[in-house]
């Protein structure tokens, strides 16, 4: 699933003394780093200008809440998302407090957070963010992709829910407003195409899923270029599309060239992997090779049990499909015990 909003963070930051302008420099220089992809290098300086606005008092803690939302993507984007969030998470409270809760800069961050605990599995924490940046957005930013990502957020927590004909209303309203807040170009405009076709692939509107997918995949190439993990999710999901439709070798190039992506590029992007293996996982089942979708798929639950505080209806999903497995390879005992285990994680949510 394609829901991740992390566009960076641009605010305006006015300098004047020397160490404020040393600070607004390495700022700049590490904005510089994460768009050639250079995220570590990018770490290394936002932390050092986050040191500096810090020497600066009070005075500067908007701008001490800009830098900590850039490291804030910077993590995120070579995976350490619970880094990421516990740093936006103070970043956040900075922009609350010196430039107010309803100021764009803080619902930026606060949908930045929300976007970061979905893919943690924390839909609840996710939900109460996204649903108060949305009611501030509609009031003052109705025309902003900020909106539209507030929307995109809840429309990712119906399809979590089963709830498909709530979601596409979401992600059809938060495509209108990026297209025509920012043109039918870009990052968000291929964000919202990607968001509007999962809901039809979930739907079982392939025929409508599958070209939206295309646009996204072709502006997230232009800007992108043809290596990044947003690039490895929007194949794997064609894939499943093409698995759907029995074109079963060229799902599979869809997916093995996915993960091939994410292993090179963001090994550390642990929710994107999951996803990747999964649908490789069941692509494997469907070609009769349970061998490598049991492996595969008992990866995904590893890693699962690594990124979340607790287990959640992801893992569950998986450990299903896991159970179907082992009822192909007459593992009967097995597939009993991962239901069971599945049916544990729901009861407690």
């Amino acid at each position: 699933m394609n829901w991740v909003r992390l566009g960076l963070l641009l605010t305006s930051v006015a300098a004047a003394s020397a160490q404020d302008q040393q600070a607004f420099d390495l700022n700049t220089r590490g904005l510089d780093a994460m768009s050639h992809g250079d995220n570590v290098e990018a770490v290394g300086l936002l932390e050092a200008a986050i040191n500096l606005w810090r020497g600066l008092g009070p005075t500067y803690e908007a701008h001490l809440a800009t830098t900590q939302a850039n490291l804030a993507q910077a993590l995120s984007a070579q995976g350490k998302r619970r880094e990421a969030v516990n740093t936006y998470e103070v970043s956040l409270a900075g922009f609350r407090h010196s430039l107010g809760g309803e100021n764009l800069n803080s619902v930026t961050v606060q949908n930045l957070l929300g976007a970061n605990l979905l893919m943690l599995g924390e839909d609840s924490r996710a939900a109460a963010l996204l649903d108060e940046a949305a009611s501030i957005e509609r009031r003052l930013y109705p025309n902003d992709v900020q909106l539209a990502r507030s929307l995109a957020g809840q429309s990712l927590l119906c399809l979590r829910a089963r709830r498909i004909q709530d979601a596409l209303p979401l992600a059809e309203e938060a495509m209108r407003i990026v297209l025509k807040a920012e043109g039918d170009s870009g990052l968000d405009a291929a964000l919202a195409y990607s968001d509007v076709a999962e809901v039809h692939r979930m739907a079982g509107r392939p025929e409508r899923a599958l070209p939206l997918y295309k646009k996204a995949l072709a502006l997230y190439e232009q800007v992108l270029g043809r290596n990044h993990p947003r690039i490895a999710s929007i194949l794997s999901q064609e894939g499943l599309i093409l698995m759907d439709e029995g074109k079963l070798s060229l799902a599979e190039k869809a997916m093995t060239q996915s993960l091939d992506i994410l292993k090179k590029v963001c090994p550390g992007c642990t929710f994107e992997m999951t996803v990747s293996e999964s649908n490789l996982g069941l692509l494997r089942m469907k070609q009769g090779k349970y061998q490598e979708a049991d492996r595969l798929l008992n990866h995904v639950v590893e890693l699962q049990e690594q990124y979340g505080p607790r287990p959640g209806p992801q893992m569950a999903g998986t450990l299903r499909l896991l159970a179907k497995l082992r009822e192909k390879e007459q593992r009967h005992e097995d597939a009993s015990q991962l239901q069971k285990r599945a049916d544990l994680i729901m009861a407690f949510r």
